[in-house]
């Protein structure tokens, strides 16, 4: 994940002066997530072994998908209530806070999960997610690198000119018009349904492994 980031600002640096080089949030975990499903398809192409296949699926699924649209969907919907309490001119303390996200994940979830009484203590977890709305650049991030990563399955190195190509940019373009360049249309719907079908059929995969290995 992290190494995603290093590359997207080596080829910011490579290709852009000072005063253009810090992309918009929007786009920022676009690269990361690109080289986590990367790692997957390396790890599924290197091995026969079909426990080695549904661990690679299941290590997205639950690493880069899970995390990153379950977890910060969760904490963006905690963060919106702060902000109505704020607009409402409403103050809040740590207690509040806590309160808030425990209803946060009850409604989420319902009786589907058992919630640890300390659950709600998980706003603390890490602060920067809440710079800027930063917890909704996730979903954008992933649907922009999951359809890249498709179209580099199904082009080959045409598709990786522009994914490099888009990496580089930097804040030389808005973010939907630097999404574009990576092939990615984000002022439509089809990408994010593209990306769940994506996790759909990922899902069967590690189904049709499971029977597999159970017979």
């Amino acid at each position: 994940h992290e190494l995603g980031h290093a590359g997207n600002f080596i080829k910011i640096n490579e290709n852009n002066s000072i005063l253009t080089g810090e992309p918009s949030l929007y786009l920022i975990e676009s690269p990361s997530t690109f080289n986590e499903l990367l790692l997957t398809h390396s790890l599924e192409q290197k091995s026969d072994d079909p426990r080695m296949k549904r661990f690679a699926y299941t290590t997205m699924l639950t690493n880069t998908y899970f995390h990153n649209f379950i977890t910060h969907l969760l904490e963006a919907a905690f963060q919106r209530e702060v902000y109505t309490l704020v607009e409402n001119g409403q103050t809040f303390d740590g207690d509040k806070l806590t309160q808030i996200k425990m209803d946060v994940q009850k409604r989420f979830w319902g009786d589907a999960v058992d919630i640890d009484e300390n659950a709600g203590l998980t706003w603390m977890r890490q602060s920067h997610y809440y710079m800027g709305l930063y917890s909704y650049t996730y979903s954008a991030g992933l649907t922009i690198a999951t359809q890249a990563y498709l179209k580099v399955l199904e082009e080959g190195q045409p598709a990786v000119d522009r994914w490099l190509e888009y990496i580089s940019l930097g804040d030389q373009k808005a973010p939907m018009d630097a999404a574009k360049v990576a092939g990615v249309d984000v002022t439509t719907a089809e990408p994010l349904h593209n990306t769940i079908k994506f996790l759909n059929d990922t899902v069967d995969k590690v189904i049709a492994l499971t029977e597999e290995l159970n017979q």
